[in-house]
């Protein structure tokens, strides 16, 4: 938009308004055409009237109201003079209870935290006493497992080891490895009377070795895994196994990780048939001794052997022994199902103790709320200043809130002051029996017996000039301070 530029002369002694160079050039044009407009009207209106006859006129006609307002001017700057003092006082005032507010909170909650403190032990003492329970039925076999897991990190540690051993390693290699490896353990049987290892791993469906004793065979199949031995590996063992019907056992020997789904324990077995059973070995190489858990292994299958081959045992005894079984796996089962109650319940506990902790919480911050806010220091200087005893006066708790809220309405905006708050605080001030309720509404208004307003003289102690000025925007006239006029 293009701009015109004008030259404006004004008297040396006066000065431009601050906000004048804010103005943008619309801004600039609506002043001066409002200005110019206002001028011209003022001419018009005083073409007639000398200055004395003016100020004479409007003098007349608004004496009354000139007289409103040197009373509400002297007012005002008695109760602003009033008001910064009794600020400072209520600020000070304040400022010390606070002090003492925060020492009795510090006190409560210094009590909550050692009631907290005795609800943690309470529940950790019921914690403990169930968790004493549980172990007491299952001690033997808590320890078999505390036992089993000591080996294990003892197996991680080494697998790790060896992982980073045969990362650059290939497979082909890493399989010849564990097979040399697992043949180096079988030297173990040596001693053993009839004992031959039949290297077969480059025939299929023969597994890695065949094991021959005076007693009886073995199938054996080494496995040097980074990760778990899978399903597929046991299948095909199980039906190498089937394949060579004269073989009783089967050994699935895993190196340095655990064999899928059969890993609760360091050996496992399971049965293929009444004739041939597979025995399931993880982390071998993670052993301290190794060669040893092979003789305890071959020694295990010489017990269950003698089972095979006993005349006497028929399909009865068989099923009796899977029973038996089957039933200590339950039992398993159970003892794993009550850790993992007892998990649960001590979960539950915790929660219970952290929802303590936020209704704790929650009641702190409700209280030092109800302290801050019941804080009703701040009307007693309006009251003392305002009301007296009177057995004869009655006044409304309405018309003292009207009252209150036109003498303190800075302090009832920044303080947030509702009019049942102002209530509660006139009856802090009154007897009960001064209160005279209107309705049974809980909110209506309420007489006050035995107060009446005191009486305050308020005299007129200066003259003040005042100018006419009219406002274009709603064509009202306006009276003010002839001083505020030329300082504008």
């Amino acid at each position: 938009m293009p701009l015109k530029i004008i030259n404006i002369t004004l008297p040396e002694e006066r000065s431009l308004p601050d906000i004048m160079p804010t103005f943008s050039p619309e801004e600039n044009y609506i002043m001066l055409k409002i200005g110019c407009q206002c001028l011209e009207e003022g001419r018009k209106s005083v073409i007639g009237f000398s200055q004395k006859e003016i100020y004479q006129k409007i003098k007349d006609e608004n004496k009354e109201e000139i007289s409103k307002l040197e009373l509400d001017i002297l007012v005002e700057r008695e109760m602003s003079k009033k008001m910064g003092e009794r600020i400072s006082q209520i600020y000070d005032a304040q400022v010390e209870q606070m002090k003492k507010q925060n020492e009795k909170l510090e006190i409560v909650i210094q009590g909550l935290r050692e009631q907290i403190k005795t609800y943690e032990c309470e529940n950790a003492d019921f914690v403990k006493c169930e968790v004493d329970k549980v172990r007491e039925k299952c001690d033997m076999l808590l320890q078999e497992k505390d036992n089993q897991n000591k080996l294990n990190r003892e197996a991680v540690e080494k697998l790790q080891e060896s992982v980073i051993k045969l990362t650059n390693k290939s497979t082909s290699h890493k399989g010849s490895e564990g097979e040399k490896t697992f043949s180096e353990y079988a030297e173990t049987f040596i001693d053993f009377k009839g004992f031959n290892i039949v290297d077969k791993h480059t025939q299929a469906g023969e597994g890695d070795f065949h094991l021959h004793f005076e007693e009886f065979d073995v199938l054996a199949d080494a496995k040097n895994y980074k990760k778990k031995v899978p399903v597929d590996q046991r299948e095909k063992i199980k039906n190498d196994l089937l394949k060579n019907e004269h073989i009783h056992f089967g050994w699935l020997v895993s190196l340095n990780t655990s064999i899928d789904k059969f890993d609760k324990s360091p050996i496992m077995y399971e049965w293929v048939n009444t004739r041939q059973c597979l025995v399931y070995i993880n982390n071998l190489s993670s052993f301290e001794d190794p060669k040893k858990i092979l003789r305890i292994v071959w020694y295990t299958c010489k017990e269950l052997y003698k089972l095979i081959e006993d005349v006497n045992v028929d399909t009865t005894e068989l099923t009796a022994l899977r029973e038996k079984q089957f039933k200590m796996n339950d039992k398993i089962k159970d003892i794993r199902k009550n850790i993992r109650e007892l998990n649960t319940n001590i979960n539950i506990s915790k929660n219970i103790i952290q929802n303590m902790d936020d209704q704790l919480r929650e009641i702190l911050e409700s209280e030092t709320s109800n302290i801050i806010n019941s804080n009703f220091s701040l009307f007693d200087d309006w009251w003392d200043k305002n009301i007296e005893l009177n057995n004869d006066g009655v006044e409304l708790s309405t018309d003292l809130w009207l009252m209150f809220r036109q003498d303190k309405k800075k302090l009832v905006k920044d303080m947030d002051i509702k009019v049942e708050k102002f209530k509660q605080f006139i009856k802090t001030k009154m007897p009960s029996s001064s209160l005279v309720i209107k309705s049974k509404n809980a909110n209506s208004a309420f007489e006050i017996k035995g107060i009446k307003l005191k009486e305050t003289d308020v005299s007129v102690e200066e003259n003040i000039d005042v100018e006419f000025v009219e406002d274009m925007d709603v064509k009202k006239k306006k009276f003010v301070k002839k001083n505020d006029i030329e300082t504008k």
